[in-house]
Order: structure tokens, then sequence, then C-alpha cells
């Protein structure tokens, strides 16, 4: 939590009060870096104020946006999202089920949402948080973690119950910037609790 309040990423979404700018948001960010989401994200935001906007638009002209990003099944699903919201008279739901069957929305992104832009206690599961969590408890990493209902009841115990939102921010930017693919150990603030930072030191001996 303290190394997150010194080293946290004002990304333009995190500070966003447009439920919809929210959502579509975490579309971007599936299987993207964040850094590579900001300037698409910029030009989206600034000429689809509302869902109707978007759901009105030529097609091509946002697959034109979010080509940078690739994946353009993207620009679908966003269309398709932005469509069911207007239907919807642009109201974003607020609980898990309802947002949860939205067009692109998966459970990262309903957990994220209702976390970081809701004040509802969700913890949050991808990729790069499952890398830093079987580090640090010695889990062998195995496929779909992410639906491995002892995994999520880990993360959802170590979840704090008030300051999640802060406690949140923290991991998705020290997974980002430190517990990488290739970790920068010796600038993480947990090293000193982690197993495979301590199962690195002690093979580093064996081999000395």
């Amino acid at each position: 939590m303290d190394w997150g309040k010194t080293h946290y990423a004002s990304f333009p979404w995190r500070s966003s009060e447009n439920d919809f700018h929210a959502l579509v948001a975490e579309i971007m960010l599936q299987r993207t870096k964040a850094e590579q989401v900001v300037s698409v994200y910029s030009e989206f935001v600034s000429k689809y104020r509302e869902a109707k906007d978007v759901s009105s638009e030529d097609p091509v002209e946002i697959l034109r946006i979010l080509k940078p990003l690739g994946l353009t099944w993207r620009a679908k699903k966003i269309v398709e999202f932005a469509t069911e919201l207007d239907h919807r008279g642009n109201i974003v739901p607020k609980t898990f089920d309802e947002l949860i069957v939205l067009p692109g929305i998966g459970t990262y992104a309903t957990c994220a949402f209702l976390s970081f832009h809701s004040e509802i206690r969700e913890p949050i599961v991808d990729s790069n948080v499952i890398r830093l969590w079987t580090r640090v408890f010695g889990l062998k990493r195995k496929k779909e973690m992410r639906r491995n209902k002892g995994f999520l009841a880990l993360v959802d115990k170590i979840t704090p119950a008030k300051e999640f939102k802060n406690f949140n921010y923290a991991i998705l930017d020290h997974t980002r910037t430190i517990c990488k693919r290739i970790p920068l150990c010796k600038k993480c603030p947990i090293s000193y609790c982690c197993d495979y930072f301590h199962a690195s030191k002690s093979n580093l001996k064996a081999i000395a």
C-alpha cells in the first residue's frame, strides 16, 4: 500500500467520472499494455461522450481509432457494448450480475469497474496478478488459474475490506513495473516474503 502511494500511475481513465468511458477503457486494456492505450483512449473520449455517439457512428471509424491497439475484434465489441448501453438509456449498471452480461465486459473488467469506479469491493485477477501471487506463495501456475476457486478465494482474502481501491491500483502498478515476466526483485517491496525471490537466491547460492 505504501509503495502504491508513491508509484501510482495517473492514467486518464483512472480519474474519469464517465462510467461509459471507464468501461470502454477496460475493453481497450484487454491483452494490451496501459501505455499503448493512452493515446487511443484520449482520442476516443474526446470524440464520443456517450454510448449513443458510438452506436450511431460508422463502425469503420471506430476500427480506425482502435487499430493501433491491434485485436480488431475490440472495435466490434465496443460498438455492441455501446449499442446495448444506448438501449438502457446510457445508464451503466452497478452490480456484478448486470455488468458481466454486457458485450465485451468479462469478469476482470466487471471487477475493475466496480472496484475503481463504483466503490464496491471486488478482488481483481488477471494474468499479471496471477503471476504475482503464484510467485509470492510458491504456487504452481496452472491453466485457467483465474477460474480456480481456491486461488480466487486466496486473492479475495488478501484484498482489504476498506482500502481495496488503492490496494488494487498498487497491485496493478506493481505487476506492470516490478513483478514483470522478468521481475525486478531488488526493487520489490514484498520480496522479503516472496517464495520466488527466496528460491532464486537459494539457486544462485547453490550454483556459486
